[in-house]
């Protein structure tokens, strides 16, 4: 059992949500948007210091594959699970961020 407030990078990656805000992409279009943070892999648990039982700081975030005619960035970072993995009863957003630049990269921790 994970302890307490302990995601793992799977649930990082379900949770976090990196919108296009007025990108004019067509359904045929095959759209290959990548999020990581290097800080963990995916599958792995996210490091103790980004959690509410360490310094509860966001980790470093880095994406590529955003098509050229974004306007602007949206990150959702949300926990299916919560309160406990073992018994998840909502979805916690523990944040947003809007108005992202569409030529950014990633976001430091």
């Amino acid at each position: 059992m994970k302890p307490k407030g302990q995601l793992t990078g799977t649930a990082l990656a379900l949770g976090c949500v990196l919108a296009m805000v007025g990108a004019l992409v067509h359904a045929e279009e095959k759209m290959s948007l990548t999020l990581i943070s290097p800080a963990f892999t995916n599958g792995a648990p996210i490091p103790r210091q980004y959690t509410c039982e360490g310094k509860d700081i966001s980790p470093p975030l880095q994406w590529n594959g955003v098509p050229e005619q974004t306007r602007s960035l949206v990150l959702i970072v949300d926990d299916p699970d919560a309160p406990d993995p073992q018994a998840p009863k909502r979805v916690w957003v523990h944040w947003v961020l809007f108005n992202i630049p569409a030529g950014a990269t990633g976001l430091p921790e």
